[in-house]
């Protein structure tokens, strides 16, 4: 993938040549996605925010175009372009005005926390809604393919739906992101993408919401402050996973604990929590920097 990077920064050619080439391949393939956002953000980190913007708008008229052109409609596209483009150009401006790995994470919650509170505003009842959504447009293509849906499993999807869209979106966002930067790094800047990352500190106002929404779901049933504190908390994993990852560096530890705490991340999604809670703390005591002069 460093190769791709180090097309990308050649020349401004090279750089809409890989987005016109990542643009038609993920119509198809959708994860390459990642690798479009990440040359969108990687042109804005280094060479400046209007060069970032014209390979965003390539990126987005070649999507739209080739979805228009191969479904007939240009509204996949439209989703791909919310996705993986427009918000990582947001995030990638933030973090060159800001030098701040933290500012475009912030950005990323207060993004997708907007768009929850937008969701339910608009929709009311956003499990009815998501219901309805499967029954009409999932259901049917499970059948087709010889397996079913049962209406048991489209009730507890359909309750916990908005959060978990809510929280892969945050997730995407920030992933791509820390990919261009490290690209950027390995480039240029050998060793500055670690100690960004160590530095990673959310704004304590962020975690006080954190807090309170999480507490409030716990006490109400409100939809609205689940979503919100899945959101939140998503925000503060990534605080938590600067932590950890100081820690094992600070005390020389095997790299093997990283790999076991990602393994389990992607099995496990309770250890969102646990990184949230290490986050939420490391807000107020400063973990890294006791650590740091002990």
């Amino acid at each position: 993938m460093l190769s791709l990077a180090n097309y990308v920064m050649r020349g401004p050619t090279q750089a809409w040549i890989a987005t016109l080439i990542l643009a038609v391949l993920t119509v198809w393939l959708t994860p390459l996605g990642i690798l479009l956002g990440a040359v969108i953000a990687l042109v804005t980190l280094r060479v400046g925010e209007t060069d970032g913007l014209k390979t965003l708008a390539i990126a987005v008229l070649a999507t739209l175009a080739l979805h228009q052109f191969t479904m007939g409609q240009f509204w996949p596209g439209l989703v791909a372009v919310m996705e993986y483009m427009l918000p990582v150009w947001l995030l990638a401006w933030a973090l060159r005005q800001t030098q701040k790995l933290a500012t475009p994470i912030h950005l990323a919650v207060m993004l997708a926390a907007g768009v929850v509170l937008a969701f339910h505003l608009m929709v009311g009842d956003t499990v009815a809604w998501w219901q309805s959504v499967m029954e009409n447009y999932l259901a049917p293509l499970m059948d087709q393919a010889g397996a079913s849906l049962p209406a048991a499993t489209i009730e507890q999807v359909s309750q916990v739906a908005t959060m978990l869209l809510a929280m892969f979106l945050v997730t995407l966002w920030v992933v791509v992101l820390l990919l261009a930067r490290w690209w950027q790094s390995a480039l240029y800047f050998p060793g500055k993408f670690r100690e960004d990352f160590y530095q990673v500190r959310l704004p304590a106002s962020l975690a006080v919401l954190a807090a309170v929404a999480a507490i409030g779901s716990l006490l109400t049933p409100s939809l609205i402050l689940q979503d919100l504190a899945a959101v939140l908390m998503v925000g503060l994993m990534f605080q938590g996973l600067s932590v950890i990852h100081h820690a094992i560096d600070l005390k020389a530890m095997s790299k093997a604990w990283l790999f076991g705490l990602y393994v389990m991340l992607m099995l496990f999604p309770q250890v969102i929590l646990i990184l949230a809670t290490v986050g939420l703390v490391d807000t107020w005591m400063d973990i890294r920097n006791r650590w740091t002069q002990a």
